[in-house]
């Protein structure tokens, strides 16, 4: 009995020398903290000058292909958009240094670009592919959508354009190559015969119709090459007709011109009940007035055109758009009647204080 209670007694004190810290004076654990502090920081020094994380860091970040990193901006909210759609967010090219990076940033996104070639003196879209590989010289593309298939044939010259890079201070978005393979399961193989330089996506600047009294449009669609522009004035109904009268809203969905260039036309109609309905690569007369307010005239034209995109716009409405590919001869008894009352137009166009 007065053994274990020794015991006891004993195994407390024990654990009240271990357990219990003694109360230590505000300034001597001030000092404490400080010199743990201390050897911390130089626990940290002596590291960093032994194993040299930055070299290791920046030798580990360049084994990883190229990245652009985004500028996010935030909304109020807090939530981050992107420059993809209404609100952008990244700001400039991506910045690249050799053209390894390039052909490494090609695959790693699997980069869509535009296959386009010569037709007639001016280019024109053959095909959108998304990239795949790298085999030296050759690139290995997948077809995403052939627009021209007759463009995209073994051997044709061609000339690439993806999106716009930063490589040593200069833009580049584009290279010169040639076909080497198509094969009827989608896959090309193009093969790269110029350096990586710049080529502006659209040849011709776009414009906005500012009064959609000021252009008027027709359009037939041909069976061939092999047609008569006599007989189709004098003897078909177009399939299409944009003649307004009065200037009309953009956002408002009815038959109106979209944008205009040297080298096309975008529009927004309605095929005629009966008519043939129009889809891509088929070729169009297009008789079009565009007025002159020097001469205070409509100056006709005649075009033979190719539909390079035709997606329906809902209400009975459809989008196109148009590729001139040469012009044609009016016929000159044609000249002033392309469109009923085309001078009455002129006129009020010339003198709209009279218009009723």
């Amino acid at each position: 009995m007065m053994q274990s209670k020794v015991d006891s007694r004993f195994l407390g004190s024990v654990k009240t020398s271990f357990f219990v810290f003694p109360t230590l004076p505000p300034l001597v654990k001030m000092f404490l903290w400080f010199i743990a502090l201390g050897v911390a920081i130089s626990i940290i020094i002596l590291l960093w000058r032994k194993y040299k994380p930055v070299s290791f860091l920046q030798a580990w970040f360049k084994s990883f292909p190229p990245l652009r990193v985004a500028i996010l901006k935030f909304k109020k909210g807090g939530e981050a958009v992107t420059e993809e759609g209404k609100n952008p967010a990244v700001k400039g090219p991506w910045k690249i240094s050799t053209d390894k990076d390039v052909l490494d940033w090609l695959v790693m996104t699997k980069q869509p670009f535009d296959i386009s070639a010569e037709r007639l003196g001016q280019r024109t879209l053959a095909a959108v592919v998304n990239v795949t590989g790298i085999q030296g010289r050759d690139i290995v593309v997948k077809v995403k959508d052939v627009v021209t298939e007759s463009l995209l044939a073994p051997g044709a010259k061609v000339k690439c354009i993806f999106a716009e890079l930063q490589k040593n201070g200069k833009k580049v978005n584009a290279f010169v190559g040639s076909v080497k393979t198509v094969s009827e399961s989608g896959e090309a193989v193009v093969t790269r015969t110029s350096a990586f330089g710049f080529i502006k996506r659209r040849a011709f600047s776009r414009r906005k119709v500012a009064d959609q009294r000021y252009i008027k449009v027709k359009i037939w669609r041909l069976d061939g090459d092999d047609f008569d522009v006599d007989f189709v004035l004098d003897n078909m109904e177009p399939e299409i007709i944009i003649d307004n009268r009065m200037d009309v809203d953009a956002e408002l969905k009815v038959p109106q011109i979209l944008d205009i260039s040297k080298g096309g036309i975008a529009l927004l109609g309605a095929v005629r009940d009966g008519g043939n309905m129009l889809s891509r690569n088929d070729n169009v007369l297009l008789c079009m007035l565009i007025y002159q307010p020097k001469r205070k005239t409509f100056d006709p034209h005649i075009l033979y055109c190719e539909v390079r995109a035709a997606k329906s716009a809902s209400e009975g409405m459809i989008r196109l758009s148009f590729q001139f590919l040469r012009s044609l001869k009016i016929p000159p008894r044609k000249r002033s009647t392309l469109f009923r009352g085309q001078a009455v137009m002129a006129m009020n166009l010339a003198q709209p204080e009279k218009e009723q």
